[in-house]
């Protein structure tokens, strides 16, 4: 590499060095190019100037008493399927043809008093409708009230046995069944009838044992009745041994070889348990006899009922199978429990059953009256559900109608509770509440696309667009 950076490869200076013409690759600046940069900052700077004051009297503008309340009061004309188009006169939508209406700028928005804003629902506003388009739909008001709520409730029961009226036939020693009186259910049995005959040893040797301590069987008419007597007896009775057994015993003296079981109630055998010649113990279940004279109704009880039935409400059970007849009974227990199955509790209804019509499983429909509320309501048409809420539409003057959230509580025939939300004396719509909503929903999402149907009418004249 040559070391000599001011000379070329021959030894000779550079160009540069020799006063001739600068290289090819270096160019100077076009004629007119620095004035043109001044000129395009000078630019530039105007236009920022202009902006900021552009932007401060726009907001000095809108911030100024008097013209806030002359564009709030301002009236356009707008398409009911495309706001964001708007004009200052009557004419028709370019988009699709619809007759313009009229809007006061600021209605749909609050903007004057009122307009009731534009509600606390999500995804939903208020909206302006012509009287004619609310002829047309078919609208039509109802005021909230404050009015009392019976309160009647319509639940599901069915029949069963009263627990305290149903008794097992049991004996204490074990034997043979020898005779079965009553050898299937559904048997009615009056009491103090024969059920079944058991012979048991053991039972056969307390006897015994009984008219030893008493003398004998021989001396058993002449002896009397002692502190030994009176321990054999009890003894007897502790064995399940009816006092009219005990007395045919000490009366005739001699051991009976097998025990008569007898009803202990009138009513129906409900269960058996037992067959001829079985032999049974202490604790086999022999047979269940229940009293049906008068039987229970358990009503099933959704948990937000709950504190709406109390024990002592009058209801009226009805059943399929004896239409137009009417069992009134009253509410004679709530259960503590919810099953976790049904998410429901039990309603226990007595009710008197002396012909034995109502059987045990029968279903029907149970009316309990439960204890009036006076209280806010609104027509149950007037409320729309959306699943996760509940709300209204509030009618204002000028066709505003207006979301409002709302809290329900019991139904009631054509009305339903509201527990928070309106107050009394507001006009809600109680018909066509899923047209308004569908106008409503179309006006927030192109509200929130950008377009605000109030204050269209500040971007686009009359004649066109701004």
């Amino acid at each position: 590499m040559n070391a000599n950076f001011g000379t070329t490869p021959q030894g000779g200076a550079t160009p540069r060095e020799a006063g001739g013409p600068p290289p090819s690759s270096v160019h100077e600046p076009p004629p007119g190019a620095h004035f043109m940069n001044i000129l395009r900052w000078t630019l530039f700077a105007f236009l920022l100037v202009l902006a900021v004051v552009s932007i401060g009297s726009y907001v000095a503008y809108r911030l100024h008493p008097t013209v806030t309340k002359q564009v709030a009061g301002r009236v356009i004309w707008q398409c009911p399927m495309h706001p964001s188009y708007t004009s200052d006169k009557p004419g028709e939508c370019p988009i699709c043809g619809m007759s313009l209406e009229r809007v006061v700028v600021g209605d749909a928005q609050g903007g004057l008093p009122g307009a009731g804003g534009t509600g606390d629902v999500a995804g939903l506003t208020t909206v302006q409708i012509t009287p004619e388009r609310i002829q047309l739909i078919g609208v039509r008001t109802a005021r909230v009230e404050r009015s009392a709520l019976s309160g009647q409730l319509d639940l599901v029961g069915f029949v069963t046995p009263n627990e305290s009226r149903m008794s097992r036939v049991q004996i204490r020693v074990s034997g043979w069944v020898r005779k079965l009186y009553v050898n299937q259910t559904g048997v009615e049995v009056s009491a103090g009838q024969p059920l079944m005959a058991i012979y048991s040893p053991e039972l056969f040797q307390s006897e015994q044992e009984y008219l030893i301590n008493r003398g004998g069987a021989d001396s058993a008419s002449s002896a009397r009745p002692g502190a030994a007597d009176m321990k054999g007896s009890e003894r007897l009775r502790l064995l399940g041994v009816p006092d009219d057994e005990i007395s045919r015993l000490a009366r005739e003296g001699v051991a009976s070889t097998q025990l008569v079981l007898r009803s202990p109630v009138s009513g129906t055998v409900l269960e058996r348990g037992v067959l001829e010649g079985q032999f049974v113990g202490a604790d086999t279940p022999l047979l269940t006899v229940a009293d049906l004279s008068l039987v229970w109704v358990m009503a099933d009880l959704y948990e937000m009922d709950m504190t709406r039935v109390h024990i002592g409400d009058a209801a009226q059970f009805t059943t399929d199978a004896m239409p137009g007849r009417i069992f009134v009974g009253r509410v004679e227990f709530v259960y503590p429990t919810v099953s976790s199955e049904t998410r429901t509790l039990k309603a226990r209804l007595a009710i008197e059953n002396a012909d034995g019509s109502l059987r045990p499983g029968m279903y029907g429909r149970v009316r309990v009256s439960a204890r009036g509320v006076h209280t806010l309501s609104v027509p149950g048409e007037a409320v729309v559900n959306a699943g996760e809420h509940s709300y209204v539409f509030i009618a204002h003057e000028g066709g505003r109608f207006e979301p409002r959230m709302v809290w329900t509580g019991m139904p009631e025939g054509e009305r339903v509770q509201i527990l928070k939300g309106v107050a009394e004396g507001d006009t809600v719509v109680s018909s066509a509440s899923f047209l308004i909503d569908s106008e409503s929903r179309l006006k927030a999402a192109i509200a929130g696309m950008g377009a605000q149907p109030g204050m269209a009418g500040m971007e686009h004249g009359a004649g066109g667009r701004k």
